[in-house]
């Protein structure tokens, strides 16, 4: 897989899908989804004669006949990992973030520091009742030995994207504290609000009374604040985006989200992990156990649960594969609605409910697992084909011990 870095050259616009009304925030945009990077991918493949021009009688007709144009099925199937928040300094360095992990927690002690808190499945007494699917565990927090604790401090906001070195050091049972993650992290991505008017067609002048806003992400360089006016200068490090695909791409300018706003399209060196993975396989295998983060949203057919699972008894079998598992316990934050607008068949795609980016599924091994099942989980894992191809469901794997 290849890696493209998307440099802004104006604020970026990506909607929520709310109604579209006159006053707009922070609440109204939305990181961007994992097709919105396929679509730029694949339109820059299209534009540069890598894929092939799919024909304009395709708009409006029904999806289950665009479907079957050859030159639509080749577009589709090309496959894109991403999007992901990176900070970069050049080509060469560039760091990858991924939405804080929902097995973590950030609490307020009694000297008013802000303490990182681990959650992890644990058993509850029988005398505790619970609305959980039966077989799964209730997730808890619990202190550095694995051991249930009890927090009385009161939970706070802070740092929303966490460094995805961090991530993984967090999943395989690092002791981390807020500190560290709050100097390698990203508390959020600085948001824009733009006032507009409305034009008359006629007298290219503004109507009265019509103005509207737009929430934009500004991912430009910024200013390091400091009390001496003549010492402030900018931070040689920004903010942008990478996706992931297979597609050999030429450096080129784009429009990556609402409005057109221009970005630069450009290939970097960087990569998702760098971790052994005959190393990360001996792990689980010998801890009879593993869990999933998944850093870009995903979508399965039975809502929370993926295909694979029964819902009865909480067994199933990894994709593509016969290793057999039980999933033990889920930590997920709210759904998260997925919709866009479909530029082939010109019509907006219909909204779907996915597993928000950040959360983490626990499952126990029954079989022993082999390489090449653990190279899938490392791809895509919506239930969809086509959701896979578009990097929804892209995961961190770690080992994990149940005993």
């Amino acid at each position: 897989m290849k890696s493209y870095l998307i440099e802004s050259l104006a604020p970026l616009v990506f909607r929520s899908g709310k109604p579209f009304g006159s006053v707009m925030s922070a609440q109204d945009m939305i990181f961007p989804l994992p097709s919105a990077g396929a679509g730029l991918i694949r339109y820059m493949g299209i534009t540069q004669s890598k894929l092939p021009q799919v024909h304009n009688d395709l708009r409006n007709t029904k999806v289950d006949i665009a479907l079957q144009d050859v030159e639509y099925q080749c577009v589709l199937a090309t496959k894109s990992y991403g999007v992901y928040l990176a900070k970069y300094r050049s080509a060469d360095d560039v760091k990858l973030y991924a939405p804080k992990p929902a097995n973590s927690l950030y609490v307020e002690n009694d000297e008013g520091e802000i303490d990182l808190i681990r959650l992890s499945p644990l058993a509850i007494e029988e005398t505790c009742g619970s609305d959980l699917p039966t077989h799964l565990l209730y997730v808890q927090t619990v202190d550095k030995d694995g051991k249930p604790q009890v927090i009385k401090g009161k939970p706070k906001s802070g740092v929303n994207y966490w460094l995805l070195e961090d991530v993984v050091k967090w999943q395989k049972g690092d002791d981390l504290s807020y500190e560290q993650i709050s100097k390698n992290g990203i508390a959020s991505i600085p948001t824009e609000i733009r006032t507009h008017v409305a034009i008359d067609d006629e007298s290219l002048g503004s109507q009265a009374g019509k103005l509207f806003q737009t929430a934009s992400y500004d991912l430009g360089y910024k200013l390091n604040e400091s009390q001496n006016i003549a010492e402030r200068s900018f931070d040689d490090e920004r903010l942008g985006f990478v996706v992931l695909s297979e597609q050999d791409l030429a450096d080129d300018l784009a429009t990556f989200g609402g409005e057109r706003r221009l970005s630069h399209f450009k290939s970097v060196s960087t990569s998702l992990s760098a971790e052994n993975n005959q190393t990360l396989l001996d792990g689980i295998n010998k801890q009879h156990g593993f869990s999933l983060t998944f850093i870009t949203p995903c979508i399965f057919a039975q809502g929370y649960l993926p295909a694979w699972i029964d819902k009865d008894s909480m067994t199933g079998t990894l994709p593509n594969s016969q290793v057999k598992v039980r999933l033990k316990a889920v930590a997920s934050e709210r759904w998260q609605a997925v919709s866009g607008w479909d530029s082939l068949l010109w019509q907006p795609k219909a909204m779907r409910k996915a597993v928000s980016a950040g959360s983490v599924y626990w499952f126990e091994l029954i079989d022993e697992m082999d390489l090449a099942t653990l190279q899938r989980l490392q791809q895509p894992l919506a239930d969809d084909g086509y959701d896979q191809n578009d990097g929804f469901g892209m995961a961190i794997v770690a080992p994990h011990s149940f005993n």
